[in-house]
């Protein structure tokens, strides 16, 4: 048999908690759900696991492989929603074994090797596991016959029309054929989709009745029920980190601890306290003195203080509740909150992760993000949810904090044209007009534009604003288009952080200029590259981004009829700053184009700027025909001397649109195919990843250095990494845990296989083993 976990909600229902954590990782017992579930699929002899994923995916996959399973894992992340069954259908395309699904939130204690025993002795084509409920109004209900035919269901009936108290558990077993009646890359639900065409084909469509422990977290009040629940039937059959109690006890210290309570290793109890009955402190928790906390659930490394009284609530990791507080039922204290002493929280209160409330205060609606707590900003951005994490006032800071930077005087604006983004856009111009610099606002445009308006405009800043589902995104370019550097991005962060603000007197305030009409002269730029058109080639492109799309369309008609049998299709991607071609159908990269458009530079005696994972053989080439090469590195200082016309003239090596309309050029005027063009130049693969690594930046450091990596010389920004049939390079980006690694090689594969290895070399030189 093999199983599939469906990973990939967002678990709406339990925010906050799921602010900081996808649900699968909420805890039970102090331990994630995802690890009870694995757990039981391997007491029951299942080997071959299938996580479905979405939400917070990277999170999940970091989790398991930090743990030691015996089940083999494997994780299929799903680009846009697929439903229940669609997500099934996107682990497993083909099987011919039986399956098991099962929901990310379920807890079970049931006999699995049963129910399978169950399909298969009743040749059923599709078996839900149902379980008797008292109350199943919030349960899916299944209709069946004493024989446990399934007849139908009734959703979330009221006690009027509760027909049946068999519940759905969303746990289900079905033969592999049943694959073959969920379309791939749709959304399609199991409930809503495959059930009624199951019962429409007349399926052998059947419930296994369980009476054995079931549950799902639901909604808060579900959860502390859940817990309840496991601490009253406790059988020893879960997982649970601490101590169990399940009989009264008082200690030396007056502690009363009422059964069944799960004391985490390492709490510190102060004394006097009430604890239990049905409460759950998570590892390293501190609790002061005379408190009482009973139906509660109480995360890792929290501290509670004296005389405060926690009533069938939930906090969670690194809260702090200060003295002579009360938290009533329901209500949830987020990640690292901190109530003030003296503070009462009503029923069903949600403080949202990093929320302080101030001393004495009587909170009876929810508390949202005010602020990101401590941003970063480098080459990377800022970003939060829309709104709420990341407020509209903090857009207008964030304007004043980067006008603020010394020596900054014109600062450019710009975004995606989505409506938040024009907020967002709107109010960073605000914050810069305040304080008395001048903003020039391009209004809406694709990323790879704002390089050409930052060079053509000789701005000293660009903020480029782009939202996507509900996060807002802010990305930075420094002067002329060129990255922000570690130096500016811990000014402009600095200046945030502690309100430094170079505030203007009112009639010195900054001077707006409105430049929507400026996209005119970035068209002129490109039909600057276009001398020539290669009419008897069939050219075609694709974009997501409408306004790359416009762009393209305002220079060729590509709909003109050819007889020509030479196709060239171009792909963009959204933001305009990458693409790849295919000729009669075979693949040519941006890297590869680059390399032979570089080369025809250096002939033609002229320097290029390239981005830093342009080919790593550029240096070579140029140094054949006495040119220089200059690479703009991301978070690093990029002090090479570029005026603006060098800079708008190798837009093309940063820009794709810029790039098509070059390559296009060169193909007309030399009358050549791109296959006869790239042939100057053998092939290569580059591939350039980003690996975020659990741990300090200086054990970053140190591991880098226990690679037997070398700077070629003592000004190098990256290390080289001896590999066999490539180059591979590696660099810390600033003071972060962020390393980007470079490599190539003579095609794709080889490329993979060699950051594959070098993955794997840094795993092993792991110091701290914190790392990954």
């Amino acid at each position: 048999m093999k199983a599939v976990i469906l990973c990939g909600g967002a678990g709406s229902r339990l925010r906050p908690l799921t602010e900081v954590r996808p649900k699968p990782l909420v805890k039970l017992l102090n331990v994630s759900v995802l690890e009870l579930i694995i757990r039981k699929l391997e007491q029951a002899g299942i080997t071959d696991i299938s996580l479905s994923l979405g939400f917070m995916a990277q999170d999940i996959i970091s989790f398991c492989e930090n743990r030691h399973f015996s089940a083999e894992l494997k994780y299929y992340e799903e680009e846009k929603p697929l439903g229940t069954a669609g997500g099934v259908k996107n682990c497993l395309k083909e099987c011919n074994d039986t399956v098991l699904v099962v929901g990310g939130d379920n807890i079970f204690d049931i006999d699995i090797t049963e129910a399978e025993s169950f399909h298969n002795r009743h040749g059923a084509d599709f078996t839900i596991i149902g379980k008797k409920e008292d109350d199943p109004r919030e349960y899916g209900c299944i209709v069946k016959t004493p024989e446990n035919n399934i007849l139908s269901f009734i959703e979330k009936p009221d006690w009027e029309n509760a027909d049946s108290f068999i519940v759905n558990t969303g746990m289900y077993i079905f033969n592999g054929h049943i694959l073959d009646s969920i379309p791939e890359n749709t959304f399609y639900d199991f409930a809503e989709n495959l059930f009624p065409l199951l019962l429409k084909e007349k399926k052998r469509f059947l419930c296994y009745e369980t009476q054995e422990f079931w549950g799902d977290m639901g909604e808060f009040p579900a959860y502390l029920s859940l817990t309840q629940k496991m601490l009253k039937e406790y059988s020893g059959s879960f997982s649970a980190n601490g101590t169990l109690i399940l009989h009264d006890e008082n200690d030396e210290n007056g502690n009363e601890i009422i059964a069944p309570c799960l004391i985490g290793n390492n709490v510190s109890l102060g004394q006097n306290n009430r604890i239990g009955p049905f409460t759950v402190i998570g590892r390293a928790s501190v609790i002061g003195n005379r408190c009482c906390i009973e139906n509660s659930v109480i995360g890792e490394d929290c501290s509670v203080e004296d005389s405060t009284d926690l009533l069938h609530c939930i906090i969670d990791d690194n809260a702090v509740i200060a003295s002579n507080c009360v938290v009533e039922k329901n209500s949830v204290v987020g990640y690292g909150a901190a109530i003030g002493k003296f503070s009462r929280l009503l029923s069903g209160v949600k403080i949202w992760p990093g929320k302080t409330i101030v001393s004495e205060s009587v909170v009876n609606k929810d508390m949202f993000y005010e602020t990101p707590s401590s941003p970063e900003f480098d080459i990377f951005g800022i970003s939060g949810k829309v709104y709420s994490q990341f407020t509209l006032s903090d857009a207008v800071r964030i304007g004043q904090a980067l006008a603020s930077v010394k020596g900054t005087q014109r600062i450019g604006v710009s975004c995606d044209g989505r409506k938040a983004s024009s907020v967002y856009r709107e109010l960073l111009s605000a914050g810069i007009l305040s304080c008395g610099v001048s903003c020039y606002d391009f209004d809406e445009s694709f990323m790879a534009q704002s390089y050409f308006y930052a060079a053509y405009c000789e701005l000293d800043a660009l903020v480029y604003v782009s939202t996507e589902d509900d996060i807002v995104n802010l990305s930075f370019f420094g002067k002329n288009g060129l990255p922000v550097n570690a130096k500016q991005a811990r000014t402009i962060n600095n200046n945030y952080r502690f309100s430094s603000f170079s505030y203007a007197a009112p009639e010195k305030t900054g001077v707006l200029y409105r430049m929507a009409l400026l996209s005119t002269a970035y068209t002129c730029s490109l039909q600057k590259n276009i001398r020539a058109f290669p009419s008897e080639l069939r050219v075609s492109f694709e974009c997501e981004n409408g306004f790359v799309k416009s762009q393209l369309d305002k220079l060729f008609d590509l709909n003109a009829k050819t007889n020509s049998t030479v196709s060239l299709q171009f792909l963009f991607n959204p933001p305009g700053t990458d693409m790849y071609c295919m000729e009669n159908e075979k693949f040519y990269s941006a890297d590869r184009i680059r390399a032979v458009l570089c080369e025809l530079e250096f002939a033609e005696g002229k320097d290029v700027i390239v981005p830093e994972s342009a080919s790593m053989q550029l240096e070579n080439t140029a140094e054949k025909y006495g040119r220089k090469v200059y690479r703009v590195f991301e978070n690093g200082t990029n002090d090479f001397s570029a005026d603006k016309k060098m800079l708008l003239d190798n837009l093309w090596n940063f820009d794709a649109v810029h790039l098509f309309a070059k390559t296009i050029n060169v193909l007309a005027s030399a009358n050549v195919t791109l296959h006869e063009l790239c042939a100057l130049k053998d092939d290569f693969s580059v591939r350039s990843k980003i690996i975020e690594l659990n741990g300090q930046p200086s054990a970053v450091r140190r591991n880098i250095l226990a690679l037997s990596a070398e700077k070629k010389s003592p000004g190098a920004v990256y290390y080289d990494i001896p590999v066999r049939g490539g180059a591979a390079k590696i660099r810390q980006l600033g003071n972060t845990s962020r390393i980007r690694m470079l490599v190539e090689a003579a095609d794709t594969e080889a490329a993979k296989e060699i950051m594959t290895f070098v993955s794997s070399k840094f795993v092993s030189a792991d110091i701290d083993n914190k790392l990954f």
